[in-house]
């Protein structure tokens, strides 16, 4: 698309990784009566009619979902999404443009009611002549649990019985309320950096489709006294649901199918640490090993894929690098741990926060395990690779028995494939050869993320910190069937949270 002038229209899409939540806006065209844009241009124009969509892979669905926590249901009831021109301004700053309005008819949305391989989950609604704009915030709201009296709410209300309208279904049918921040009121921020391009482009006459994308798998955490509480993963981008990336994950040795298997499926962008990040993540069916990621926005993206069997034989992250959206992959070859110990290698450890006065404040802390990887022609990448079941990638910093004195603390486990990544590149349109994994030595890094409770809002100076190093100072290696125990992450100069 050719740059436009904006004014303070608006195109929304969000992504949350584990379960997502994409909202597709379709038929773009803008304008807006006058007003100066945030790049010096001049006067915007309207769009026609902005479509806003919702979907979610429903990647921690019991009982195959890699994770500790699993879920039948995850509800979350929508209120409001909205766009600005300024990735700064406040939620009362003038400029905000509504995407989506439901003030007035709140629509519960159980995240995990899709299908594998389903790109739409519902459709949220459809605004008319918003202003073209280069828009580099997206917010979405949702309904708090306690409202004033007078304010609208779903019917039914399958919320009900824990008395909020966000709440969680565990896997033994067991319903717990989840908890809201502030910020669901403002609205649960998706800054530059977490939006395809660091920006929607609406332009003047041009139609388009926006994605919201909650990954409410990777959205929960569990407190220490049981309750959960929202910790928002959110992506947005303009995207087409016709493009997808697809493929079927093999063994490699012979090329037929895992039994039973739980593939995870991961679509990966670096951010501006050259980290590989989420974008979105999928189960493959279990018995066919295909996946279709959708929907993406336009670009390419590196794709990581691990399996564990029924038989509890994990095999490898293979990665594939710098694959175009709309691509059909293939046969993906997944390298099985050798005998005779298959299972995951396992790390543990802490995080400590402190504010800027060395006293205990709490964080929520998101941890990504990381493996270094080179695409052909290219320079190395930390990819996020994934993680097997019991694994705690989201944890709250509390007060602890095993707290070093002054802090608060969580300790975590990442259950990892204990063996180097299989490595390709996507090229010309072509398939590289995939590498064999690279011997020796299987090294990782930590890398750990601060947020204030239940905000997208970065908590600590600085607010990530990666550890390679563990717990005897040598660098993080690890062995299948085997914890390594990882050095202190410790984040200091933290906003005082609860």
């Amino acid at each position: 698309m050719t740059e436009k002038p904006s004014c303070n229209g608006t195109s929304v899409l969000p992504y949350l990784t584990g379960m997502a939540l994409a909202v597709a806006v379709a038929g773009l065209l803008l304008s807006c009566g006058g007003g100066t844009s945030d790049d010096g241009g001049g006067v915007g124009a309207v769009t026609g009619t902005v479509t806003t969509t919702i979907s979610d892979p429903p990647t921690c669905k019991g009982p195959m979902a890699p994770s500790d926590l699993q879920f039948n249901r995850v509800w979350v009831t929508v209120t409001k999404v909205r766009a600005h021109i300024s990735d700064t301004a406040g939620d009362t700053a003038s400029g905000w443009v509504d995407l989506v309005d439901l003030t007035n008819n709140p629509m519960q949305i159980d995240l995990l009611g899709g299908q594998a391989g389903q790109c739409i989950l519902a459709t949220l609604g459809s605004t008319m002549a918003l202003p073209a704009g280069n828009y580099q915030q997206i917010r979405i709201h949702l309904l708090e649990n306690n409202p004033p009296g007078g304010t609208a709410t779903p019917s039914p209300n399958n919320c009900a019985s824990v008395n909020g309208f966000n709440c969680a279904e565990l896997a033994d049918g067991t319903l717990k309320l989840l908890e809201l921040s502030s910020q669901a009121n403002t609205g649960l921020k998706i800054p530059p950096g977490r939006i395809a391009g660091g920006r929607l482009m609406l332009e003047a006459g041009q139609s388009a489709d926006i994605n919201i994308e909650f990954n409410a798998c990777n959205s929960i955490v569990e407190q220490g006294n049981g309750q959960l509480r929202l910790l928002p993963t959110l992506h947005a981008g303009e995207v087409s649901v016709a493009d997808t990336i697809s493929g079927r994950g093999v063994k490699r040795t012979d090329g037929t199918l895992l039994p039973n298997a739980t593939i995870i499926v991961l679509a990966e962008q670096p951010d501006a640490n050259n980290i590989d990040r989420v974008v979105l993540e999928q189960l493959a069916d279990a018995n066919l090993g295909t996946f279709s990621l959708c929907p993406l926005p336009a670009g390419n993206y590196d794709i990581v894929v691990a399996a564990m069997d029924g038989s509890g034989v994990t095999y490898n992250a293979t990665i594939t690098f710098n694959v175009p959206n709309g691509t059909s992959m293939g046969d993906i070859p997944l390298e099985p741990e050798p005998a005779p110990t298959t299972s995951p290698g396992i790390l543990q450890g802490q995080v400590t926060t402190t504010d800027p006065a060395s006293m205990p404040t709490g964080a929520d802390i998101k941890l990504a395990a990381l493996q270094d990887a080179t695409p052909s022609g290219g320079s190395a990448r930390q990819v996020t690779i994934p993680l097997f079941g019991s694994s705690t990638p989201n944890v709250p910093t509390e007060v602890l028995m095993n707290c070093p004195m002054g802090t608060k603390c969580a300790d975590y486990t990442l259950n990892v494939p204990a063996s180097n990544p299989v490595v390709g590149t996507f090229s010309s349109g072509m398939m590289t050869t995939y590498a064999n994994p690279a011997a020796g030595t299987v090294l990782y890094k930590v890398n750990a993320r601060a947020f204030e409770p239940g905000t997208t809002t970065p908590s600590c100076s600085p607010a990530e910190i990666t550890q390679n190093l563990d717990a005897a100072d040598m660098p993080l290696a690890v062995t299948a069937g085997m914890t390594t125990t990882v050095k202190n992450i410790t984040f200091t100069g933290c906003t005082a949270g609860f």
